[in-house]
């Protein structure tokens, strides 16, 4: 991910190293690397970077997410969402913007357009998305009538 210099939301000021693990709540300000596990659901108004050896099983609610180890659960990204090339997430995005390099996997849904989930029955439905690889994910389609 792209870290500004100067700027207060993706400074890294917290780190969870590798052997480290948190069950429940995490709350940060700033930018947090994650090279432990977490378990639960993440929050900041800032950027979160999930290491090569990081995982995180949660729902996140951050401005900008790096994902370099493996996600699983709901990722709401108001600014964007990168999921590099050995990264992995099994789960729904919520982001305006989202990168997914060559070679990384991601199994779940995507929406683009809303930041909260939509309820069920709604009128939607999904269809196969291919990445470069070849590899089939599903995306989440809403009907207009």
């Amino acid at each position: 991910m792209g870290l500004g210099k100067g700027n207060k939301h993706n400074e890294i000021n917290s780190i969870l190293g590798k052997g480290t693990e948190v069950a429940g709540d995490v709350t940060f300000s700033g930018g947090m690397r994650v090279d432990g596990v977490i378990k639960g659901t993440v929050r900041s108004e800032g950027s979160l970077i999930i290491g090569a050896s990081g995982m995180i099983d949660a729902e996140i609610i951050v401005r900008n997410v790096s994902i370099n180890g493996e996600f699983r659960g709901i990722i709401r990204a108001s600014d964007r969402a990168e999921i590099h090339k050995d990264g992995k997430v099994f789960g729904d995005i919520y982001t305006p913007c989202l990168i997914i390099e060559a070679g990384a996997t991601f199994e779940g849904r995507c929406n683009m357009s809303e930041t909260e989930i939509p309820e069920q029955n709604s009128g939607s439905s999904t269809q196969s998305v291919y990445t470069d690889s070849g590899q089939s994910t599903e995306s989440a389609v809403t009907e207009t009538e």
